[in-house]
């Protein structure tokens, strides 16, 4: 490239990449601001960086009109997310996050679908204390959000199943750490310069604020990666931007991974250059050669993404513009060799972990629904004394679920007693099959970019398709209140994605399996007519499919694939 063409690039970069060079490794004004209890929220620069420590600035927006009457200013408060490498913490991390969940938020937990956790409504005075007590029993805020490699995810339970021989959780915690940011800004802040670590000790960080693999403008934008299983892909492996699909022998043991590149679900409307995209096979490693093969796909991202525009900046796009043969010869390029061919996948299937399993070991685990993710009220209180009691370890699933494991058999009878004594679901009746697979996003009232309401509406449209008597139906409903698609509907048999107040674009045809993308049937549905069109097109299919055939197979077949 040019010296014109270098100083041309660097004046068409976005704000964004502007404030991430000169923040001084995410710290500078932001932690100045962070301090000032003067004011209960932060600029919109600071607000930027903010994300990178995990925290997203945000405000009640059922009360900004009477404030606005008032003269008030935004009732102003903050997400603050975790990172649970494939999904996994201790008892002791589950109790703490639902006591600050009770001291310093609104009193719930939310599972995300990137087996994380988010606090909700934290005051801007409480959110240091709370950080600090999550990183004080292991628990990392740091890359929750932000322009970096966000939760690894994984099958939150293959390591324990009878048949799995690799310890898939081992590497997502190996990447993880790979891919944590190196600035000691964020430990300088929150934790008084401190580190605790795993044995309890207290050590001082050195200060640092350099960063050898992000450099001082990290990745052009969220940068998500998985391993995933075809047999059970419930982490829908094709909606990442790197992933390892597992490749395994008849007896179940791993003969390596294919690398899946370029996935992503997130777009604007009105944008045609934004899109979901499903990820494309690259090539073939074996397990040993993970890391630098992620390590060298994700520096192709940091170094090709687009700098210049941040709806158009995800790792989909290099793809989708450069071609997928270009990225395998990259690729080579910083491996020195190139990937072997990828290797044939069989058939594939989801399981969402629900209800009791024996694990390989002879003890048990046991699948928890949480409706939307939201753990709260009469769960909240009956998780909390159930793994006060039991002390199960704890998995995050990508549906938003929790399961117990590691249960002994000798405890499964009174912990299975409990559940059902706190009315805690675990997939069976009386929860209905149609919204035991049903997932929404927060929307509104707090998030931010949301147009339409999802979590605080699904459950009743999942009610009225009920009580038509659909709810024996197996299908995938998603709902998201925008179109950057947070609980993945472009993935689902049905999807339903916000475009304006009450207003939804209805999107059929994707596999239940997650191998297929849904495309769009209706635009712009009121919420009150959803459930008649969705009533229709149950009707039809019950009318119309072949044995055993699936909703979104029968959607494709019949009603979205001629408008390709």
């Amino acid at each position: 490239m040019s010296a014109d063409s270098e100083n041309e690039a660097a004046r068409a970069r976005s704000h964004v990449e502007e404030l991430k060079e000169i923040s001084d490794g995410l710290g500078g004004f932001l932690l100045d601001e962070l301090a000032d209890l003067s004011t209960d929220r932060i600029s919109e620069d600071a607000y930027q960086l903010l994300k990178f420590h995990g925290s997203y600035q945000q405000d009640n927006r059922d009360e900004r009109r009477e404030r606005k009457k008032q003269g008030l200013d935004r009732a102003w408060s903050f997400m603050v997310r975790t990172k649970f490498p494939g999904g996994r913490l201790t008892a002791e991390q589950y109790l703490l996050a639902d006591e600050l969940a009770s001291s310093y938020a609104n009193n719930t937990l939310r599972i995300t679908t990137r087996q994380d956790f988010q606090f909700h409504g934290v005051g801007k005075a409480n959110m240091k204390p709370l950080i600090k007590a999550l990183n004080e029993r292991w628990v990392s805020t740091y890359g929750g959000c932000g322009d970096v490699a966000r939760n690894f995810m994984a099958c939150p339970v293959a390591d324990l199943l009878p048949g799995n021989s690799y310890d898939y959780q081992a590497l997502a915690r190996e990447i993880s750490d790979r891919y944590m940011p190196e600035s000691t800004a964020y430990y300088e802040f929150w934790l008084d310069g401190e580190k605790v670590l795993v044995d309890g000790t207290r050590v001082s960080v050195k200060p640092n604020r350099e960063e050898s693999f992000y450099g001082p403008t990290y990745m052009p934008r969220k940068h998500k990666m998985s391993i995933g299983l075809p047999h059970d892909n419930c982490i829908d492996i094709f909606t990442h931007d790197l992933s390892l699909e597992a490749v395994l022998e008849d007896d179940g043991s791993l003969r390596g991974f294919n690398l899946l590149a370029g996935g992503g679900l997130g777009s604007t409307h009105g944008k045609a250059e934004t899109f979901p995209r499903l990820a494309d096979r690259i090539g073939f490693l074996p397990p040993e050669q993970a890391l630098p093969v992620i390590d060298a796909a994700s520096a192709v991202y940091r170094d090709y993404g687009d700098r210049t525009n941040r709806r158009h900046a995800r790792l989909k796009y290099v793809l989708d513009e450069r071609g997928v043969a270009w990225f395998r010869e990259e690729l080579a390029q910083r491996l020195g060799k190139p990937l072997a061919p990828p290797a044939d996948i069989p058939r594939y299937a989801v399981h969402d972990h629900l209800g009791w399993q024996q694990q390989a070991d002879g003890r048990w685990l046991v699948g928890v629904w949480v409706e939307n993710g939201r753990i709260k009220e009469q769960l909240k209180e009956g998780l909390r004394a159930i793994i006060g009691r039991f002390r199960p370890e704890i998995r995050l699933t990508a549906q938003q679920n929790l399961v117990l494991v590691n249960i002994d058999a000798a405890q499964k009878p009174a912990l299975e007693a409990a559940l059902q004594a706190y009315g805690i679901q675990t997939g069976d009746a009386p929860l209905s099959t149609l919204r035991r697979y049903a997932m929404a996003c927060p929307a509104m009232p707090t998030c931010g970019l949301a147009v339409a309401e999802a979590e605080r509406y699904l459950p009743d449209l999942i009610g009225e398709l009920e009580q038509r008597g659909y709810g024996n139906e197996r299908v995938w409903i998603r709902m998201s209140g925008c179109p950057n698609a947070c609980s993945r509907p472009p993935t689902a048999e049905i999807g339903l994605v916000g475009r304006s107040l009450n207003l939804y674009n209805v999107y059929l045809g994707g596999s239940f399996a997650g191998t297929r993308l849904a495309r769009l049937y209706r635009e712009d549905v009121r919420g009150h007519a959803l459930a008649d069109l969705l009533a229709a097109t149950f009707d039809q299919w019950r009318a119309e499919r072949n044995a055993g055939e699936e909703f979104g197979d029968w959607a494709y077949r019949t009603l979205v694939a001629s408008k390709e």
